[in-house]
C-alpha cells in the first residue's frame, strides 16, 4: 500500500517539480517539504490548498483514490476548504490532547469527519468540534 508521503512525492514528481520549487509554491522551505515526504511532519491545510492550486491531485494524495472529473451523481467533489478547515481543527484538537498522528492517520481521520458531516453546505464549527472530541478520545 502506498503511503501518504509516497503519494505526495509522486504528485510532486508528476508535476515535474523538485522539492525546492514545490516547497516554494506551497510557501514552505525545502527542509519542510523533505519532512513531509519523509512522513516526519504533516502538512497543514494552507499547504494542501497551495499545491492543489498548482495542479496536485489532493484527493489522490489524501485518499489514494485518483480524482476523476466524471463522478457518479451520488458523489460530490471534495470541498477542499471544508476539508482543510477540518484538518486544521483536528490538528489543534490533537495537539491540545497531547496526540500526534502520522500523515496517513491524520488524512484518514479527517476524511471520516468530512464524511460524517455529509452534504451539509455550511460549516457548523460547534458540530465539528463535538465530532473531533469523539474522534480524539476514542
Amino acid at each position: 500500500m502506498v503511503s501518504f508521503c509516497e503519494r505526495l512525492r509522486a504528485e510532486r514528481t508528476r508535476l515535474g517539480l523538485n522539492q525546492t520549487d514545490f516547497a516554494a509554491l506551497a510557501g514552505v522551505t525545502k527542509k519542510t517539504q523533505m519532512l513531509y515526504e519523509a512522513g516526519e511532519r504533516v502538512p497543514d491545510a494552507s499547504y494542501l490548498a497551495a499545491i492543489a492550486d498548482a495542479g496536485a491531485d489532493i484527493t489522490l494524495i489524501i485518499t489514494g483514490q485518483k480524482h476523476t472529473a466524471t463522478l457518479p451523481s451520488a458523489w460530490a467533489p471534495i470541498d477542499s476548504e471544508k476539508l482543510g478547515r477540518i484538518i486544521e481543527m483536528l490538528e489543534a484538537a490533537a495537539k491540545q490532547a497531547g496526540r500526534r498522528w502520522p500523515a496517513k492517520k491524520l488524512a484518514e481521520v479527517a476524511a471520516e469527519v468530512y464524511n460524517a458531516l455529509g452534504d451539509d453546505q455550511g460549516f457548523d464549527e460547534p458540530r465539528v468540534e463535538r465530532i473531533l472530541k469523539l474522534v480524539i478520545n476514542r
